[in-house]
């Protein structure tokens, strides 16, 4: 990648930045649920696995002289912590913790799809807007990671496929069940698309976890 920091930099940094966003919601959930405690257990996960980035631009955090390395790590870095949080309040709470974390990922998904929409930038009366806008708000990896093929799309129906979850490498860093992790991302991923449209539906239709030779995504009409 170029020293010059160019729209595709500021693309993947403002997605990193989403992920974050979603931690901090979690985490303030959890202190509203659970009190002092879960502020000391977030402090431990940062110790582990770094501070979250200071709010600024770009161009005053990145190391110039690396500028995919530093953008790699810092998916690896928000991705893990924003797992080992979800971990550690699993394993204190439970099932009281993974309602908690679900809700969490349901609003920020509403959150995204809110900013999607007020954007204008996306026709998501079309089933290729939507696909747009879930590439500009999730993050999957580095542009040049990307495994995921379209192998159908009509106006009813976008399927996509891909041979890796690229956000797994992250989560098994951490020990954390990575079917519950797929839950809350589908979930995340449900409510970012009807929030643009609730004329459609995602929905996960084949899983490499479950024995699948590939990951299928898909949105179609209600």
């Amino acid at each position: 990648m170029s020293a010059f920091l160019g729209h595709i930099h500021y693309w993947l940094y403002n997605k990193i930045k989403r992920v974050v966003e979603r931690e901090k919601l979690i985490y303030i959930k959890a202190e509203e649920k659970w009190g002092a405690d879960v502020d000391e257990l977030q402090q431990q996960v940062w110790q582990t696995y770094g501070e979250p980035l200071p709010d600024g631009d770009l161009a005053d955090l990145i190391d110039q002289s690396n500028i995919h390395g530093w953008l790699q790590r810092q998916i690896n870095v928000a991705e893990t912590r924003e797992a080992a949080l979800i971990k550690e309040l699993l394993d204190l709470h439970g099932d009281e913790a993974k309602a908690v974390i679900e809700e969490a990922f349901v609003e920020h998904g509403i959150m995204c799809g809110r900013h999607a929409k007020d954007a204008g930038s996306y026709n998501v009366s079309e089933i290729d807007g939507l696909y747009k806008a879930l590439n500009d708000y999730l993050l999957n990896g580095m542009p040049c990671d990307q495994g995921d093929t379209v192998v159908e799309n009509t106006p009813t129906r976008l399927v996509w496929e891909g041979e890796v979850c690229l956000q797994e490498r992250n989560w098994s860093r951490t020990g954390v069940d990575y079917k519950v992790m797929k839950m809350f991302y589908q979930r995340w991923l449900a409510s970012f698309v009807d929030t643009l449209n609730p004329s459609f539906t995602y929905r996960q239709t084949a899983d490499t976890l479950a024995g699948d030779k590939v990951n299928r995504h898909e949105f179609v009409t209600n």
